[in-house]
């Protein structure tokens, strides 16, 4: 890993404009006390990343071993301090090497909701130079084990209920199970353990992870992409370090802003290095890695609230004093809507960050009007790009609501026409970026990586505008998808799904408005004339097959043909303009 940046230049634009970059971040990299660039080669490609900040997972962990009597995670009733959740940690990893084989690249498949256990899971199995593959346990069981098939997993760490699910459609897996809680499906013995006893501190045993090069392989994440079946999102340590470390820099730049912005110096225990990291969406998302792994570095507290209702926001900002909230447009609608969201008690949130789906310019009014003081922030990435491509907050977000940003430091955005060429300031194109966040690759998928990533540059599959002031704004999407509550939900998947219905010869998904999820799933299914089939079958069939979120809320039938472009495909842009114009 090379890592004299003055012998390294950074890559140009091959043409392309320069990026306009936020003016407050260009001050602070300007003054360098904090933050401060360098050029690495990541891959054999110079790449800029933050200096000093953490290359792999081992510096990660050991800047957070520093604070051994700080409190790690609290999740319920349990609490580990920094020091016992790596004890943990390091004792898990033992027994994965000893009684399991496993090592350097092999995958091991983590299915659990948010709780503290896969905290410890990820710390021990990334510090064996292991790869987590972080399965959507939302999922049914077919699409839990489509994943872990794909990613070949050496074995799985499981929670009770989503292993009981697995059994019943798998009852002897040829990977070994260590299941959290008491087991439902039985364990096989000299195979299957329990995960209580394998994560005992053991006296003498210190978490010590393997220092590695940026490029190996750290998690796996799983999107379902336009072929309707899913992939697997090799991100390596260096892209989760990067993630964290633009997560570190965005904080503090939204420290400033707000202090500038509103004119009050926020107290120590209010600024983003020391605030709990509040983990409302799931951990399978880079939503929930990213904060979780800054708060294990900085040594600030993970807190594992449960499943969402508005009643927990308003909790912990009485009982924890949480003061910086990341949202989807829904848990504003919900929040709100309580009568426990009074002014005084809403107007101890001085951060709300959305990055889930674009906001609509009647919920931005909403947030100012209830809380005035708060500083609103967007972000756009994807998990391909480990999170982070462009961002804006404050009276500049405002200003320009519906915009996603400037591009964040470290990253490049290029704007492209379908022949290649640079899109016009205002005129529509697809966004390219680059940045040592950027995935390896698809798992097993060297086609599908091979047309994501060209000479280091990732197609982010979305349409977008730049502005004269270097400000982008998201505008439509080449690939067909629907974010509804704040997750991608690919309609070649939820098509695939109800056209496998027996009396559904073709199926075709998009999404409509919805005030409070953003967008909701609606599929029209082509059928015959007299088919025996209503909505209701429609629905049953697909929450068979598909996690709750996916299923289509809305559902139509038709008896003509879907229309077709001249090569034989679906034409879903005359389709789109048919339904959305009537919708029921």
């Amino acid at each position: 890993m090379e890592e004299v940046s003055t012998l390294i230049e950074p890559e140009g634009m091959g043409g392309f404009r320069e990026n306009v970059r936020d003016p407050l971040a260009m001050r602070m990299l300007a003054e360098g006390d904090e933050f401060e660039l360098e050029t690495i080669l990541v891959g054999g490609r110079p790449r800029q990343v933050f200096k000093g900040l953490p290359r792999n997972l081992a510096q990660l962990y050991r800047a957070g071993m520093a604070f051994p009597d700080r409190t790690m995670v609290v999740d319920g009733d349990t609490s580990l301090t920094v020091a016992e959740g790596f004890a943990r940690a390091a004792a898990l990893a033992s027994h994965l090497t000893d009684d399991y084989g496993v090592g350097q690249g092999d995958v091991v498949a983590v299915v659990t909701v948010n709780r503290w256990e896969w905290i410890v899971s990820t710390l021990a199995i990334t510090s064996l130079g292991a790869i987590a593959a972080l399965i959507n346990s939302r999922g049914v069981a077919e699409e839990m084990l489509r994943a872990m098939d794909l990613v070949d997993c050496k074995l799985a760490i499981l929670e009770a209920d989503k292993d009981a699910i697995i059994a019943e459609e798998r009852p002897d897996p040829e990977w070994p199970r260590i299941v959290i809680d008491a087991p439902i499906a039985p364990l096989r013995e000299g195979r299957d353990a329990s995960f209580a006893d394998l994560t005992r501190p053991q006296p003498g045993l210190v978490f010590d992870p393997l220092d590695l090069p940026q490029e190996h392989g750290g998690v796996i994440l799983f999107t379902s992409g336009t072929t309707g079946f899913p992939k697997g999102a090799l991100l390596s340590q260096g892209a989760i370090c990067m993630s964290v470390s633009l997560a570190t820099f965005m904080g503090r730049l939204q420290d400033i802003r707000y202090e500038e912005e509103s004119g009050r110096t926020l107290p120590p225990e209010e600024r983003c290095m020391a605030t709990p990291a509040v983990i409302l969406g799931p951990m399978f998302h880079l939503g929930g890695i990213m904060p979780s792994m800054r708060a294990i570095y900085l040594g600030t507290t993970i807190v594992i609230p449960g499943k969402w209702n508005p009643e927990v926001a308003l909790d912990l900002i009485e009982t924890i004093g949480m003061t910086r909230l990341s949202f989807v447009p829904a848990m504003v609608f919900d929040m709100f809507k309580s009568p426990r969201a009074t002014p005084e008690l809403l107007s101890r949130i001085n951060n709300m960050a959305n990055g889930a789906a674009p906001l609509d310019l009647d919920i931005v009014r909403q947030i100012k009007a209830r809380i005035p003081n708060t500083l609103i922030s967007n972000t756009y990435g994807q998990t391909e790009g480990a999170a982070w491509t462009c961002a804006i907050s404050g009276d500049i977000y405002l200003e320009h609501p519906t915009s996603c940003g400037w591009p964040v430091p470290c990253v490049d955005v290029q704007l492209r026409r379908d022949d290649g060429s640079e899109a016009d300031v205002g005129e529509p194109g697809e966004m390219w970026m680059r940045g040592a966040g950027v995935m390896e690759g698809y798992w097993d998928n060297p086609e599908a990586t091979a047309e994501a990533i060209q000479d280091g540059w990732l197609a982010t599959g979305d349409i977008a505008t730049v502005d004269e002031n270097g400000i982008y704004t998201i505008v439509d999407r080449k690939k067909s998808m629907v974010i509804s509550g704040g997750e991608n939900i690919y309609c070649a998947e939820v098509e695939r799904v109800v056209a496998s219905h027996a009396a559904v010869r073709e199926a075709f998904a998009y999404g409509l408005p919805d005030s409070r999820l953003g967008e909701i799933v609606a599929i029209d299914c082509v059928v015959g004339e007299g088919a025996d089939i209503d909505a209701e079958a429609i629905k049953a069939h697909a929450k068979a097959h598909l996690a709750i979120y996916k299923v289509p809320r809305v559902v139509n039938f038709r008896h003509d043909a879907l229309p077709r472009t001249a090569s034989g495909k679906v034409d879903r842009g005359v389709l789109l303009k048919q339904v959305r114009g009537d919708s029921r």
